[in-house]
C-alpha cells in the first residue's frame, strides 16, 4: 500500500475535522459541535509551530491524522511534543500507518527544534489505542494527567482569537 506522509494543508480541514468528531464519538462517546471543531481546527492551524497537523493519504484519501503541539522542558532543555487528535481510518488500522505517520511526524519536528520527547494523553478506558501505543514504544509516565475546563474567563476576547490586556483567565476558588 502507497501512503504520502505529510504536513496537513488548509485543505485538509474538513477531513481533519470529521475525524476529530469520529476521534471522540469512538474513544468517549461525545458528540462534538462540527462548528467549534471547525474553529479549532483552523485556529490552530494559525499557531505553526506550535501546533501541527500531519496526515496520512492513500490515492488522494485521508486514512490518518496527528496533531502535536510542543511544550518547553526546562528540566531536559528541548520541547516535548505532545501527540494529540490521534485518528487512523478503520479501513487501515493494525496497517502499520499510525506508527509510520508518528515516525515521519517526528522527523519533520526535529528538524526545526530539539525534541527531548513525545508524550500523549489516551482515555483510561481505550483499551485499544493503549495497546497501539504500548507496541509503538510508548511506556505509562507515572503522571496524572489534571485539568481545569472550562477555565472561567472574565469576558471572550481570547475566544474570538483577540488579545487584549483586559482578558483573563481565574482559576476557580473551591477552599471555602
Amino acid at each position: 500500500m502507497s501512503i504520502v506522509f505529510r504536513r496537513a494543508s488548509a485543505d485538509d480541514a474538513d477531513v481533519i475535522i470529521e475525524f476529530n468528531r469520529l476521534l471522540a464519538a469512538e474513544s468517549e462517546q461525545t458528540d462534538l459541535d462540527p462548528n467549534i471543531v471547525r474553529r479549532g481546527v483552523e485556529r490552530g492551524s494559525l499557531h505553526f509551530p506550535e501546533v501541527r497537523y500531519f496526515v496520512a493519504e492513500t490515492h488522494g484519501r485521508i486514512v490518518g491524522q496527528m496533531m502535536m503541539t510542543r511544550e518547553w522542558s526546562d528540566w531536559r532543555d528541548g520541547w516535548l511534543l505532545w501527540l494529540q487528535s490521534v485518528y487512523v481510518d478503520p479501513d487501515f488500522r493494525r496497517q502499520g500507518v499510525f506508527r509510520r505517520l508518528l515516525n515521519h511526524s517526528l522527523a519533520e519536528c526535529a528538524k526545526t527544534m530539539k525534541v527531548a520527547g513525545v508524550r500523549l494523553y489516551v482515555e483510561k478506558d481505550n483499551v485499544a489505542a493503549t495497546s497501539t501505543y504500548l507496541r509503538s514504544g510508548f511506556k505509562d509516565s507515572g503522571y496524572r494527567v489534571m485539568e481545569i475546563v472550562p477555565l472561567h474567563r472574565e469576558n471572550s476576547a481570547r475566544d474570538t482569537g483577540t488579545e487584549d490586556s483586559s482578558t483573563s483567565a481565574a482559576v476557580p476558588d473551591t477552599e471555602k
